[in-house]
């Protein structure tokens, strides 16, 4: 009990008290050193007890303007003046825990009425273990510094917060500790390529150079054509096939025939024929145009659908085609390079969402496949940035349901998924539900704070409480707060990125 002579006294323990919560009234005087989420003490002398907590719901009271009952002010407004030290100043400690020997235990009774209230100003004036772990930033009014666990990274992070809170800069936060204090390694989805990509330039890799399957290749074609009908659904992906294993050549020397084209072709052979062709430059709309009149043909397709095929390519697709040839990375070159570099990020603001989707998926589906050929941990921390675009709950294919999967069995295997996105509302349910610790600030909209109450234990923070909070203030929630207890956060500064 003697820490407490160290400690300003702001007011003691009103009646009603609970071990969860306890009233307080504040010392005339004391006011000022009252702060919404500020840390204090109770010290309870009968019982020889110490409680830790944090102020909520600092409310000034006049017994003689009680709004629901009428004042004599309302005719004499001069005597507003008088009796200025009639007012007094309520709060509510949402109590943490009990400290003993200086770690923190479940409360399991409640501090007893006239119990001092204490306010923590400095770290040194709290004797707090809270172990070792990530520096990711300071509790706001103490200056305490609450550790992220360390092994709380395979049990997923949210950071969720509206444009302007500073979501990036956490995750930067994060990202940095997770390199210089674990083994880790971090594969970084930039969807912007303005967030991240600027603080690890030469660990950069552009999505446009990475090699995409024949479907992501279909679909951003048939998008880029921008028609809706059937017949390109048909016959691009299969043109697109012959394309590749001729090499990009017309007429085709190995498959010269689509109806007698090899259909026992592996995953492996068309990628590497795809590489091949990029690399080469043998990406040409006018001869992809030919080569998808041709398979049509061969398929039987009418005539005037084969010109409309041909022209449509020929026509619109153009500037698509010819980006093709950027492909000259694989998934799998790359994750083993960020394994080995400990960090890469990737750029995917230079394709369309759909290729960006399935490269996310790519990445971690590489990533199981060398867990289930190694039976180890990967120790990979994949970070989502604008989640909301890959793990939503509808329209998010393919990339939802590997971010699912992740969530759900990556623990066992050290494989960690950090989500940072603007909207709660629009992630999956399975997503939410699997991801064990929460960073929150300002949100976009009300329903999205209704969404985080589901899965978040809020303990009584308001939405009204989250509108005030500045950059870089996140509540830190969940698994990887050692006081499993939403504590208000100053993110630590990160810099600017160099040039």
């Amino acid at each position: 009990m003697d820490g407490a002579l160290f400690l300003r006294e702001i007011g003691v323990v009103a009646s009603s008290a609970r071990s969860y919560e306890a009233p307080v009234l504040i010392f005339k005087g004391a006011e000022q050193f009252v702060r919404e989420e500020a840390l204090v003490v109770i010290d309870d002398a009968k019982f020889s007890r110490r409680f830790l907590g944090v102020l909520r719901y600092v409310t000034k009271l006049d017994p003689l303007l009680n709004p629901s009952q009428r004042s004599a002010v309302i005719e004499k407004p001069e005597i507003a003046d008088e009796g200025l030290d009639i007012p007094y100043e309520t709060s509510l400690v949402r109590i943490i825990g009990e400290i003993i020997d200086g770690r923190i235990d479940s409360p399991s009774s409640p501090p007893n009425p006239r119990s001092k209230v204490s306010v923590v100003e400095s770290p040194g004036e709290l004797d707090l273990k809270l172990g070792e772990g990530l520096a990711i930033g300071l509790h706001k009014h103490s200056g305490l510094q609450i550790p992220f666990r360390a092994e709380a990274l395979r049990y997923h992070i949210a950071v969720v917060g509206t444009t302007g809170t500073g979501k990036s800069r956490l995750v930067k936060a994060i990202i940095d500790e997770v390199l210089e204090k674990t083994s880790w390694s971090v594969i970084v989805f930039d969807h912007t390529g303005m967030d991240y990509a600027p603080y690890w330039r030469s660990r950069v890799v552009r999505a446009d150079e990475i090699i995409l399957d024949v479907g992501t290749i279909s679909e951003g074609l048939i998008a880029t054509i921008g028609s809706a009908e059937r017949l390109f659904e048909e016959y691009v992906p299969l043109a697109l096939i012959h394309y590749i294993l001729c090499g990009g050549s017309s007429p085709c020397k190995d498959y010269p025939d689509t109806n007698k084209m090899e259909i026992n072709i592996s995953r492996e052979i068309l990628e590497k024929r795809t590489l091949e062709l990029s690399r080469k430059k043998g990406w040409k709309a006018s001869e992809l145009a030919k080569t998808t009149a041709d398979v049509a043909k061969n398929l039987g397709a009418r005539q005037s659908t084969c010109v409309k095929l041909a022209l449509y390519i020929a026509l619109f697709a153009e500037t698509y085609i010819r980006r093709l040839n950027n492909m000259s990375l694989t998934i799998n070159e790359l994750v083993e390079k960020a394994r080995r570099d400990r960090i890469l990020v990737v750029d995917l603001s230079t394709v369309e969402t759909e290729a960006r989707r399935a490269i996310v998926k790519g990445f971690l589906e590489r990533l199981w496949d060398m867990v289930s050929e190694k039976l180890e941990p990967a120790n990979t921390l994949i970070v989502i940035d604008e989640a909301h675009n890959y793990a939503c709950m509808q329209g998010c294919s393919p990339s939802s349901a590997l971010i699912e999967k992740t969530l759900r069995e990556g623990r066992k295997w050290g494989l960690g998924v950090l989500l940072a996105s603007q909207r709660v509302i629009d992630l999956s349910p399975d997503v939410r539900n699997n991801v064990n610790t929460v960073f929150f600030s300002r949100l976009q909209t009300p329903y999205d704070y209704e969404q985080l109450r589901n899965f978040v234990d809020l303990a009584g923070i308001r939405p009204e409480s989250l509108s005030l909070l500045e950059t870089r203030e996140f509540f830190f929630a969940g698994l990887g707060n050692p006081l499993k207890y939403p504590m208000l956060i100053r993110v630590r500064e990160v810099g600017e990125p160099g040039r």
